[in-house]
């Protein structure tokens, strides 16, 4: 079973994606599969407590 990802995963994906633009390039740097990044990224399938807080991080 895959570890879950952390608040701080999200925003390093975030990070990773605007400098690499490129879903399976983040997920190799991180350990992760492309497919979990771009979940991460778009904010799309993720529990809605996710979205909720991510987008209150990059407002604030």
């Amino acid at each position: 079973m895959a570890a879950r990802v952390t608040p701080a995963e999200i925003v390093e994906m975030q990070r990773l994606y605007n400098q690499l633009g490129n879903y399976a390039a983040v997920g190799r740097k991180m350990n992760r599969s492309g497919s979990t990044v771009a979940r991460y990224i778009k904010l799309k399938g993720t529990p809605a407590i996710v979205a909720h807080t991510f987008k209150e991080v990059v407002r604030g």
